[in-house]
Order: structure tokens, then sequence, then C-alpha cells
């Protein structure tokens, strides 16, 4: 078939196809639903799952650095045995040998925190703050966190040396007790002590909103001295080194630690040694099945939708019986009569993936202008729904049309009214 009389039939067909759906437009209707609500509910969640990993990739990488950490073990990783609980915990002695010999960090820091959810409050006069995560820490973190103060001051090394009962606030703690006042000077119950406000950080625009501010930061020595629980762990975090590989940087603490350690070289390391990127291999190792279910989910409207086209293709081969071997008669081929129901169903599946596209990202926007959520227009995801959806339009009208490409012309044109 030359290409001039391939792009006419198709015109033709399209023209049919249209005519013919736009005669029977409840039924089309039906099945361009069907088709419209599995894309929709794809574009709509993997829009919301794009934009979260995004924002949580760029949350991670605000502060331009790598960050190595090292810790008890490895929390991204799933599956330890309760050995690892009995680990020596890293100390403050550990951070300054890192800071001391190790040559592709350039900031280390030593922080004392509590395992799990946050578990304090604070109290200001009759205010309370909702619950927050209380870090012990030294003043380096201020140079590998992303963290900008907005009033105020970090605390000194003077102040962690003598254990002062200063705190440094993230932005929730001081919007819930001190809103409309400066709360540099003022005094705050945590725990069983008062400690002095010195400082108080600006907002941060992360993913987690507000549960991303619902800190605050004291001196580590006066964290150990004042809250320390048996079940609050301990690490180091180092800034890698401008022009450093990650993983060349992670070598030289292994190597450290185990010296530190005393580790001969047929033992394994009793600690555990990881990098802020693997917390994003953390988060794609949850939001890839995630997005598989929905896919899968999305799948099954679409399979409904495609089961709803051979139906609809069956029945409108048999009322079409005649104008087929009419079309015959005058020299249609099987060719053609295959083509023309083809066309009708990847057009109908077409309507529906387009509709469910728009629905679909209108409502993933929708959702983040009210929630906040983000979400992003995702071209790939695009292309899939549209090709996805033409593809069980053929896929699901081949036989019909199969079906009606093989009537016999003399006998179908019996039913020519």
């Amino acid at each position: 078939m030359s290409r001039v009389r391939r792009s006419s039939l198709i015109s033709e067909n399209l023209i049919i196809a249209w005519d013919v759906l736009s005669s029977h437009k409840l039924r089309s209707g039906l099945i361009i639903l069907g088709v419209c609500i599995g894309v929709a509910a794809l574009m709509g969640m993997v829009s919301i799952l794009a934009g979260l990993g995004e924002k949580i990739t760029h949350d991670i990488h605000s502060s331009e650095q790598t960050v190595v950490i090292v810790m008890k073990f490895d929390v991204f990783v799933g599956g330890f045995d309760e050995s690892m609980l009995h680990r020596k915990e890293i100390t403050e002695e550990d951070a300054k040998a890192l800071r001391d010999e190790c040559r592709t960090l350039q900031y280390v820091t030593f922080l004392a925190q509590p395992q799990g959810p946050p578990q304090y409050t604070l109290k200001a006069g009759n205010e309370k703050s909702r619950m927050i995560q209380v870090v012990g820490a030294q003043p380096s973190l201020f140079n590998i966190w992303s963290l900008d103060l907005e009033l105020g001051r970090m605390f000194t090394d003077e102040e962690v040396l003598h254990r002062s009962k200063v705190i440094v606030l993230g932005h929730s703690p001081r919007r819930d007790l001190f809103p409309n006042t400066d709360p540099i000077g003022k005094k705050v119950k945590l725990g069983n002590d008062d400690y002095t406000v010195i400082g108080a950080f600006v907002e941060r625009k992360t993913i987690f909103g507000s549960m991303g501010e619902n800190f605050v930061l004291v001196p580590y020595t006066t964290y150990k001295a004042n809250l320390w629980k048996e079940t609050d762990f301990q690490r180091a975090l180092g800034a890698v080194r401008q022009g450093v590989s990650v993983e060349a940087a992670k070598e030289e603490v292994t190597r450290i630690m185990r010296v530190r350690r005393k580790l001969k070289a047929n033992q394994e390391n009793d600690f555990a040694v990881t990098s802020s990127d693997a917390a994003l291999e953390f988060i794609n190792r949850i939001t890839a099945p995630i997005a598989g279910i929905l896919a899968a989910i999305s799948s099954i409207a679409l399979l409904v939708g495609g089961i709803g086209v051979m139906n609809m293709m069956l029945v409108s081969v048999t009322e079409r019986t005649g104008e087929i071997g009419i079309r015959k008669a005058v020299g249609a081929t099987r060719q053609d009569i295959l083509w023309q129901f083809l066309i009708e169903a990847g057009t109908l599946t077409f309507l529906g993936g387009v509709l469910g596209i728009a629905i679909g990202l209108g409502a993933a926007f929708g959702i983040s202008a009210l929630t906040g959520l983000p979400s992003k227009l995702s071209i790939p995801y695009v292309s899939i729904a549209v090709i996805s959806s033409v593809a069980i339009g053929v896929f699901f009208g081949l036989y019909p049309a199969n079906r009606a490409a093989k009537l016999d012309p003399t006998s179908a044109m019996g039913y020519a009214k």
C-alpha cells in the first residue's frame, strides 16, 4: 500500500470513526469514561509521586554538599541482627579523630539525640510547643546542615565545654512560643531545666513541612548531662570536600575508624559509614514499589475499559454487517475493513486517554494547591499514558476488527436495509 493511499485511508477512517462514535454517544461515552478513569488515576498519583521524589531530592541536596555519616548501624539498610544494637557508641573522640586525620572531609561534627519520633515539648510561660526533636550538637553542625539563623547566634565551643544551658530554636517551636516577640534572651523549660534562647532558625521549605521545623539544638555536652537516655544514639557527620568523591571519603573514614577500633583485616566493621545519598536510595526503594502498585491499580481500570471497547466493537460489527458487505462489494479490501475498526477503537481510547491526562493532572495540581504536597508534570508518563490508551484500543479492537474483515461480502450484504 502506497504512503499516499495509506494516509488517505487513515483520514477517511478517522472521519467514519468520528461519525460512528457521534451516533452512539452514550455507548462511546461510557467506554471513554472507563479509559479516562484509569489514566486519570495513574496520572494523578504519578504526578504527586514524581513531585515528592523531586522535592525530597532537592531537600537532601539543598546544602550543596555531600555528608558522610558514621553511626552504630545503617538505618537506611533494612534488616540487622540484635548484636548491632550492642555495638560501641560513636564518640566525640571518634569525631575529633576524623576532624584531625580525615583529609577528604572539610567539616566534622558530633551529634547526640533520641531515637524515634520527637519526645519533648518546650514551655515558655503559659505557652507550650508541639512535640519537638532535641539534638545535642557541636557548633560545626551549622557548617554541615543547611541552616540559616533568623535571629541571634549559634552556641560556641566555650558553651559546649561548660555545658551551658543555651538553646537555638527551630522555626516551629519559635512560632509556637514567641509568635510576636523576640525570643533572644528568653527562658524556655526543657525537661526539668531552664534554657536561655540564643538563636532561632529561619523557616525551612522542606517536603516535611512543619515536621522539618520541629527541632532545637543544644550543646551536646548539655544534652548528655541533662537529657541522655540509654536508648539515645550518637553519630558523627562530615562534609565532603569539594572535588572529592563520596566513595573516597567513605573509604578514608572507614580506614580511620577501623584503626581506632583496632579491627583486624578479617574482622567486619562494628560501625556503619553511609552518606546523604543513601537517603535518596532509601526513598527510591520505597517509591518504586508504590509506583508499581499504582500502575497495577490503574491498569485494572484500563483493562475494564479495554474489555468495554471489545464489547462495543463486537456489537458495532454486528450492527454494521450490511455496511461492511456494501463496502467490500464496491472494492474495500480486508485490510481496509481491519483499519476501519482498529482506528475506531484507537480513537475511542485515545479520547479517553487525553481526557484522563487532563483530569489526572488537574486533580494532582489541585491537591498540591490545597495541601502543599508537590506535584510534577512528567512528560514521559504523559507519553506512556497516551500510547497505552491507544494500544488498549488497538489490542482489544483487534478481534472485532478481524472478525469484520473476514465477513463474506455476499452474505453480509443480505443484512443491508
